[in-house]
């Protein structure tokens, strides 16, 4: 009967992978589980907030997205839950029209979430999944190098102390750059020694859990020396889970949402199938396209009635997670698990941990992402590929990652055009 399923295109991707579970994958999920919640907490607190809402919010819209996605997605890396980029586009669509109230903020940020879903479940059921397809092979290998830059520079300021300022990568470069004289050595001290270690149990060690054991290890390390007042923490996590509930919709508020929730999709979908295929892509597997714009818009409907705000992909956790050791999304399960208790029990303990290892582990999973012998392929394949897969990641870095993705895109048609003319 399994096998059955395994090919019942009725039976979803998530389902099917953990109806299959090998008993040897379980260790690497549940240690990736807990180290992406420790990161994860923090980093969604701080989207929340950039999307102009409540820090707790971030949470709410980490958890039902994530059991969604776990069983509904096709591919066994890809973390979702809010993403700077669509947290951005969610304060400039809804912070004009609440008018500086909280309680219609949180409510229009939900309905938009409610949106995006229905935008992604009608392309799903209009099968566009097949623009996909335009994301060649040079466009991930470059993107997932551009991605790996773009983590390693966000991460400059928390590794080093220094107040780094700017939305993009050259805007970040030059503010680090300008104000290296205030670079904290402790903090520094602390960054270099967690990369260090990580590296090392990289090297000696690879069936150890080394993010979590060298996480652990630093807060261990920031309570013996008393340095709680000296580095940088994860600081008050909120207590207590969401409640179930369907925000006010008003046909004014549908006419003026409509538009920025149209937007949000493609930026989502392109950014959640770009990610997956990528990873996929390292791992020798499969992505369904179609599959995920159904997981997206069913991750952003938990979203949107669980009081959260829009969601996507992240590539920083996605990375650490893959860097963790994640076989299959159980490590999502067990990454919600582990944000759940600390919602109810275990904030305290989160609360203590130093920012400056949490960089250094996105550092170290970023790091990972960059493959030259990849970009040596290319190049041993076709000229053209290899200046494709530049191409993407300079534009990546330059113009942000969704423009980049969309140049990219751009590029692989352009390109598929020029070899259709030119066999």
């Amino acid at each position: 009967m399994e096998s059955l399923h395994a090919v019942n295109p009725l039976v979803p991707p998530g389902v099917r992978t953990l109806r299959s579970y090998d008993r040897g994958w379980l260790r690497g999920d549940v240690v990736a589980g807990i180290t992406v919640a420790a990161y994860a907490v923090p980093q969604v607190m701080a989207y929340a907030e950039l999307a102009g809402l409540p820090a707790v919010v971030g949470l709410y819209a980490i958890l039902v997205p994530l059991a969604l996605y776990a069983l509904l997605g096709s591919s066994r890396q890809l973390s979702v839950g809010p993403e700077s980029t669509t947290a951005l586009l969610t304060a400039a669509a809804i912070g004009p029209l609440a008018a500086g109230d909280p309680a219609r903020y949180a409510a229009l940020a939900a309905l938009l979430a409610l949106l995006v879903a229905g935008y992604c479940v009608a392309a799903w059921v209009l099968r566009l999944g097949f623009v996909a397809d335009l994301l060649s092979r040079p466009v991930l290998v470059g993107y997932l190098t551009g991605v790996a830059l773009t983590m390693i520079v966000g991460q400059l300021g928390t590794v080093t102390g220094v107040d780094v300022s700017g939305s993009s990568v050259t805007e970040r470069l030059a503010s680090f750059v300008a104000n290296l004289d205030t670079i904290d050595p402790v903090t520094t001290a602390l960054s270099l020694a967690v990369l260090t270690l990580l590296l090392v149990i990289q090297r000696w060690l690879p069936r150890a859990p080394g993010p979590l054991i060298v996480v652990l290890g630093a807060s261990a390390v920031v309570a013996a020396l008393g340095w709680a007042d000296r580095v940088a923490v994860v600081g008050e996590v909120p207590f207590g889970l969401p409640d179930l509930a369907v925000p006010t919709i008003t046909a004014d508020d549908l006419g003026l949402l409509a538009l920025p929730a149209l937007g949000l999709m493609i930026v989502g979908y392109t950014d959640n199938v770009l990610t997956a295929r990528s990873f996929a892509n390292r791992r020798h597997e499969e992505v369904d396209a179609n599959a995920e714009l159904l997981a997206l818009g069913v991750a952003n409907l938990g979203a949107g009635v669980t009081q959260g705000m829009p969601v996507s992909s992240s590539g920083s956790r996605t990375a650490l997670g893959d860097a963790a050791g994640s076989n299959t999304q159980l490590y999502s399960l067990v990454m919600l698990a582990a944000v759940v208790a600390t919602l109810l029990v275990f904030g305290p303990v989160l609360e203590t941990f130093p920012l400056a290892a949490l960089g250094a582990l996105v550092v170290y999973a970023a790091l990972r992402l960059i493959d030259l012998p990849a970009f040596g392929a290319l190049w041993r394949f076709r000229t053209a590929e290899l200046a494709l897969g530049l191409a993407t990641t300079v534009a990546v870095l330059a113009l942000d990652i969704l423009l980049g993705v969309l140049v990219a895109v751009g590029l692989s048609v352009v390109e598929l055009l020029y070899r259709v003319a030119r066999p």
